[in-house]
């Protein structure tokens, strides 16, 4: 499950969001909800969310604050503007931090949820190569220490002989 992480200082906003979001359809679960920019930093840093959802404006720090300090968190962290402010310098501001996407209050069921859709694809893609990084790797390691343990293998045998039936 793609975890999600919720920071608006209105409490109704807050409800409203988990209220829209299609949860299981978008296999995603609600790991925390924040009022303000300090206890969203504890949140994030507490439960590593996946995806976080916050305003720009919030008391404690502001939501653009909060994208930085989340980001040097956990930099691949996918990140959802909702705001009633459309100002540009907000959403160019947003932007250089890495937020995926900036959707306008009042917030609509359908954008919300194909928004959440598009970044949880992204998330999941971000993923699918991380683990065939590690994959690759582990396998580069395995190599290495087969090849350790059979040069091993041949200095501790003088004798030691490759073929058909020393191979395992």
């Amino acid at each position: 499950m793609i975890k999600v992480l919720i920071a608006d200082d209105e409490i109704h906003i807050c409800r409203l969001i988990q209220a829209l979001i299609q949860w299981d359809s978008l296999e995603m679960e609600p790991v925390g909800v924040a009022n303000n920019g300090m206890e969203a930093i504890g949140l994030v840093k507490e439960k590593k969310p996946d995806i976080l959802i916050t305003d720009i404006r919030m008391p404690g720090c502001s939501g653009l604050e909060l994208i930085k300090e989340a980001k040097q968190l956990i930099p691949d962290l996918q990140i959802l503007i909702i705001s009633g402010y459309a100002h540009f310098e907000y959403a160019q501001q947003a932007m250089k931090y890495g937020v995926g996407d900036y959707i306008l209050k009042p917030i609509k069921q359908d954008e919300l949820n194909s928004t959440l859709m598009r970044m949880a694809e992204k998330w999941k893609s971000t993923r699918s190569i991380e683990d065939r990084l590690v994959q690759a790797a582990q396998t580069s390691q395995d190599i290495n220490r087969l090849r350790r343990s059979l040069i091993e293998d041949m200095l501790d045998d003088n004798e030691f002989r490759l073929d058909d039936d020393s191979i395992v």
